[in-house]
């Protein structure tokens, strides 16, 4: 097929060079060059294939009906470089000239996904492939390539992207649920500190003379429960929100400590301990909530996976060290309860599977899909001296993180 498609559009492209010079080609060869453009142009349409040929040495562009639609191009007319330079989008245009100057220097062939602008001015996505060929000397005589439509795929891409979105926004909002009593008394504790230190404050101020220094230390512990119902506040509210996913500059340290906030009243309640040991590692690219909701699914299951243990046995370690080889910060959880069933241990990230007591199976299949939004790996092991121990990866930093959360 694709030795079928090299020699019909060489034929095309000789006769194009021809009227390119201003010859005029035999006419037997004219009828076999058109059959074999007709042949050419039922593949294009039955592969949704458009393709297009560029000579160097006269700037002559030959695309197939289909690939002018597909590029938004004129139906009639000559085309040059410039003209299917003037059909991408200005937002990709400077990759495509990027990428064609790969192509006459480096490779001969190249291929990308671009946005072009039709007449009506409106984009559609396209994957364009090219292939250089060389005279003999080795310089570039033409490139010949082919173009399809991407516009369905891409669509199809945003709109499943969206849906992980939603999946992931309703599973924060379980578990945050799940976690409502915690949160209730977590928040509780500060204010009532809060109104006893103020009804305390209303005495001493009442006396004379007032106690300033008592009273400069009642003042200290309002700001400082203050400050800590606040920050509950925040990350719940941060927790809960929906809209645009940021790309940031993590301090894995600081998502761990925000994270406790959430988490902390709930480990209390079931007797567990938790140790974390992140020091020294780079900084890590990723989408701050997202990374969040990730470390406190795992905290809550190891924490689950250890209720018939001993209160004394109840720790979880949160471990974090730098990959050397794949450049990313690795990042454990580690539990002391019964493992995880050898058969298992792959399967516990598939959607549904569960081995929580009414458990929905969902947890960690939504852990998976943000690790994997992150260009991450998760994955679990079991520890050789009892316990299961889950592992995840993120990348390292760049000087400045996209303004754009990762897609899957």
């Amino acid at each position: 097929m694709e030795s079928l498609e090299t020699e019909q559009t060489s034929q095309v492209d000789a006769v194009a060079h021809s009227i390119a010079k201003g010859r005029r080609a035999r006419p037997s060869y004219v009828r076999r060059v058109a059959r074999a453009q007709e042949r050419l142009a039922l593949l294009a349409s039955t592969k949704t294939l458009g393709f297009w040929t560029w000579h160097r040495a006269t700037d002559v562009v030959w695309a197939s009906k289909h690939a002018r639609g597909v590029l938004g191009l004129p139906a009639r007319g000559l085309l040059t470089r410039d003209t299917l330079l003037a059909a991408i989008h200005p937002l990709d245009c400077a990759a495509a000239v990027s990428a064609i100057g790969r192509t006459t220097s480096h490779t001969d062939t190249v291929e990308m996904e671009l946005r072009v602008v039709s007449e009506e001015h409106a984009s559609r996505w396209v994957t364009a492939k090219a292939s250089a060929y060389r005279d003999a000397r080795g310089m570039i005589s033409r490139v010949v390539g082919y173009v399809i439509d991407d516009t369905q795929r891409k669509r199809a891409e945003a709109e499943s992207l969206e849906q992980q979105r939603q999946v992931r926004h309703l599973a924060r909002v379980a578990m945050m649920g799940e976690l409502s009593g915690a949160l209730a008394h977590e928040l509780q504790q500060p204010l009532t500190a809060i109104l006893c230190n103020a009804q305390a404050g209303q005495l001493l101020a009442a006396q004379e003379p007032p106690n300033a220094e008592e009273l400069r230390e009642i003042f200290s512990e309002i700001i400082r429960d203050d400050k800590h119902a606040g920050e509950v506040i925040h990350h719940l509210r941060s927790h809960l929100m929906r809209g645009e996913m940021q790309l940031e500059c993590l301090d894995l340290g600081e998502v761990v400590r925000d994270v406790l906030t959430l988490v902390r009243g709930t480990l209390t309640r079931h007797s567990v301990q938790l140790d974390a040991h992140i020091g020294g590692v780079p900084i890590v690219q990723g989408v701050r909530v997202e990374v969040q909701q990730l470390l406190l699914n795992l905290i809550l299951n190891a924490s689950d996976a250890m209720n018939s243990n001993a209160a004394e046995d109840r720790r979880i370690e949160i471990v974090a060290a730098l990959d050397q080889h794949s450049g990313f910060v690795r990042t454990s959880v580690l539990d002391g309860g019964r493992g995880i069933g050898h058969d298992q241990l792959e399967r516990i990230f598939e959607p549904f599977v569960t081995t929580k007591k009414g458990g929905l199976g969902l947890g960690l299949a939504v852990c998976r899909s943000i690790i994997s939004a992150h260009k991450g790996r998760l994955w679990a092991t079991n520890r050789a001296d009892g316990g299961a121990a889950f592992h995840f990866t993120l990348p390292i930093a760049t000087t400045a993180a996209p303004e754009q959360a990762p897609e899957p």
